[in-house]
């Protein structure tokens, strides 16, 4: 199907597209309860009962010290990114483009890795995104590249807004529209974080000696730093929705669709943030209460996810690749809420059940190297 020739024909309303097919390399877990490894989840926190013994988090980083980490983190990441660089791997070139610092050298390192696979849903969305940002980068094959990614991933609502937002940048702002309609009536919403969060881990396990524990904790805390551009969103929608009731009906469908079907709490959020400016626009005082409300009940609803044992869990996470992955897993078709929960109430009962694998402080992850402690 020919996106670039839709895009630029100005129509109603997007054309079906529940035929096209979705190519995510990531296969869609079942929507059954996830199983976390009980005996692991006994020893990890047997381990991390004797690691709060032995361990202080009394520490206050100085400015110098702070420093010191982000210069070791940069350096941690220009040395992957060079070891990754070389290697034949698509995934690999793909998380070096991530971690390269050099417009010219990340366009090049993503084009060398759509080359090996162009068929790669995660890597055409990492390609497009880092496309979005470069866009003054010598080489950046974005239409190419949005097409491609339409092609293989038109049925996610993100992809569609991605474009939507980079027309609208263009000065497109008819495609833009189109774009944004799509997105509107997409049938999945995925921001690939978890999938990035993956990608990470091994990449760090390939080219460096950190522990697991180490390279979990370094996965979440880079792959926050990646997520989308949302602002480009929300800066969208804001300016034509007080403009155009069209754009405010696109911009709303597209935030109610991604509250229901999105699952990381970032991408919920910002879909609330949409509905609330369109409802603005449109003069619907009570729908954008409801939205208010609906936001702060969802806050809570992540605040109570995490249980009483919070500090346990959130360690929990970093402990094995097994619990790491149903973590990842659960998230990918339950949601964070969801997931957190889920994992919450192993750990309580578990803790209910042998009361002996308690112990007191909990403390806050701190096994990750302390190159990633500023950047939390």
């Amino acid at each position: 199907m020919d996106w670039d020739r839709q895009l630029d024909s100005s129509v109603a309303g997007p054309a079906p597209i529940a035929s096209e097919p979705s190519l995510s390399p990531t296969p869609t877990p079942s929507a059954s309860p996830y199983e976390f490894p009980e005996a692991q989840l006994h020893s990890a926190l047997a381990d991390l009962c004797d690691n709060s013994r032995q361990e202080s988090d009394d520490h206050q980083w100085t400015a110098a010290e702070t420093q010191g980490q982000i210069s070791a983190f940069n350096e941690l990441k220009r040395s992957l990114s060079e070891r990754l660089s070389v290697s034949s791997s698509a995934e690999h070139l793909h998380l070096a483009a991530l971690l390269d610092n050099d417009p010219e050298s990340r366009i090049d390192l993503l084009d060398r890795a759509v080359s090996r696979n162009p068929n790669d849903a995660f890597l055409l969305w990492g390609a497009v995104q880092i496309c979005s940002k470069e866009s003054d980068a010598t080489g950046c094959p974005l239409r190419e590249w949005e097409k491609r990614l339409l092609e293989i991933d038109g049925q996610n609502s993100e992809s569609w807004v991605r474009v939507a937002a980079n027309r609208y940048e263009a000065g497109e702002v008819d495609s833009a529209l189109e774009a944004m309609r799509y997105a509107a009536t997409a049938a999945e919403t995925r921001a690939y974080w978890t999938e990035t969060i993956e990608m990470i881990e091994r990449g760090f396990a390939a080219g460096s000696d950190y522990s697991f524990p180490e390279r979990a904790e370094m996965a979440f805390g880079f792959a926050a730093t990646e997520i989308p551009n949302f602002a480009d969103y929300v800066t969208m929608c804001e300016e034509r929705s007080a403009n155009s009731v069209d754009w405010a009906y696109a911009c709303l469908a597209y935030g109610e669709l991604v509250e229901d079907q999105g699952k990381t709490e970032m991408g919920v959020s910002i879909a609330f943030s949409i509905q609330k400016l369109a409802f603005k626009a449109l003069g619907d005082a009570d729908d954008l209460a409801a939205v208010e409300q609906r936001r702060q009940a969802r806050r809570q609803e992540l605040l109570v996810s995490a249980g009483e044992n919070y500090m346990a869990t959130a360690r929990l996470l970093l402990s094995s690749p097994a619990i790491f992955s149903a973590y990842l897993a659960a998230v990918r078709t339950h949601g964070e809420p969801g997931a957190r929960a889920y994992l919450a109430d192993e750990t309580s009962r578990l803790l209910r059940e042998k009361p002996e694998l308690a112990c007191e402080p909990q403390r806050a992850p701190s096994t990750a190297p302390k190159a990633t402690t500023s950047l939390r």
